[in-house]
């Protein structure tokens, strides 16, 4: 028997954001973020946005998690060159659910989905920023082997690289 989060997580789609065709939606999930976090954005910010996303499509990558044809999540990623490496990372700015969605399972559902397709594009790894503050997404993070370097950052390797693996346990172990 199926309970209605188990539902509506057979509905969830995750798809990258396409412009201008998903601009409303954007503006959906940014207000309602904005909302939440006391930011003040006008109509002018959100359109330069939109404009930055489509013109870099290529390496920017907005993802939107959706369940029918509400917004559940969202996470922001982009391509960047490691210059410790050499490899290509996937930058993750920004996750967030929807505060309706939160406690179901939503976020680990997210996660899953942006790191199948970090590994669709070929990333060695992926980098986020969180604020170790934020528990309960240091602990979702974690539990997919993401490490915690410092204050902000955590990364989830998808390619071994002992090079890399030596070179960041060496800088933890100096940065703390």
């Amino acid at each position: 028997m199926n309970t209605e989060n188990d539902m509506m997580k057979q509905k969830a789609v995750f798809r990258k954001m396409r412009f201008p065709e998903d601009q409303a939606l954007l503006y959906e999930i940014h207000r309602v973020f904005d909302r939440e976090y006391n930011l003040t954005r006008n109509d002018d910010e959100y359109r330069i946005q939109m404009e930055f996303y489509a013109m870099n499509a290529a390496i920017y990558h907005p993802l939107v998690f959706l369940v029918g044809d509400k917004p559940a999540g969202y996470v922001r990623g982009y391509d960047r060159i490691s210059m410790s490496s050499s490899d290509i990372v996937m930058m993750c700015d920004l996750v967030y659910i929807l505060p309706e969605f939160r406690g179901h399972g939503f976020g680990r559902l997210l996660m899953e989905k942006f790191i199948e397709f970090a590994v669709q594009t070929d990333a060695a790894r992926i980098d986020l920023l969180t604020d170790l503050d934020n528990e309960n997404a240091v602990a979702l993070y974690e539990s997919f082997g993401f490490k915690g370097r410092n204050r902000y950052q955590m990364i989830y390797f998808l390619k071994q690289n002992d090079q890399l693996v030596e070179y960041f346990n060496r800088k933890k172990s100096v940065s703390g």
